[in-house]
C-alpha cells in the first residue's frame, strides 16, 4: 500500500472480525516487488494499493470437503467485484490480476504456501490523464480496425 492518506507505506492485513488493518511491516523497492510479484506487470505498481487476497483451505474444508476450492474461489470472486464497484464508486480504476508469482508472493507475506496462499490480485489506483490518453488511443485502434 502506498499513497494512501492516513496510512504508512507498507504491507498490511484485514482483519475481518475488528473490520481493521494490521501494519505487517515495510517494503523496500516497493514498486520493484510489485512488479516481480505480478509477473513483470510493472503497469500495476503505478497503483494506490495491490490487493492480494489468500485463502486458508481448511477455513472451508471442514465444512464443504472436495467442494471447498469452489466455494473459497466464489467467495474471493465476490469480494474482487466488490472492490470493482468500490474503486468505481469513488472514480479509481481497478484490475484483477490472476498472473502473480506465488512463491514471491508467499515469501513476502511470509504464508507457508500450504496452510496458507495467494488465489488473486487486484491494483486499485488513481487513473492518471497519460494513461486515459493510452487507453482512448488503444480503444481508437479497435474502433478504427473494427473489432
Amino acid at each position: 500500500m502506498r499513497n494512501i492518506t492516513g496510512l504508512k507505506a507498507g504491507k498490511y492485513h484485514y482483519l475481518p472480525l475488528e473490520h481493521a488493518l494490521e501494519f505487517l511491516g515495510e517494503v523496500e523497492n516497493m514498486e520493484d516487488v510489485i512488479t516481480e510479484t505480478l509477473s513483470g506487470q510493472s503497469w500495476a505498481a503505478k497503483a494506490n494499493v495491490v490487493f492480494y487476497w489468500t485463502i486458508v483451505p481448511y477455513r472451508a474444508e471442514w465444512r464443504y470437503g472436495i467442494y471447498a476450492h469452489r466455494v473459497a474461489l466464489i467467495d474471493v470472486g465476490h469480494v474482487g467485484q466488490n472492490l470493482y464497484l468500490a474503486a468505481t464508486g469513488i472514480g479509481v480504476g481497478g484490475c484483477a490480476i490472476a498472473a502473480f508469482q506465488d512463491e514471491i508472493c508467499n515469501k513476502i507475506f511470509e504464508l507457508d504456501g500450504e496452510e496458507e496462499f495467494v488465489v488473486y490480485t487486484m491494483p486499485v489506483g488513481t487513473i492518471r490523464e497519460s494513461d486515459k490518453k493510452e487507453e482512448q488511443a488503444f480503444y481508437q485502434f479497435v474502433e478504427d480496425e473494427g473489432l
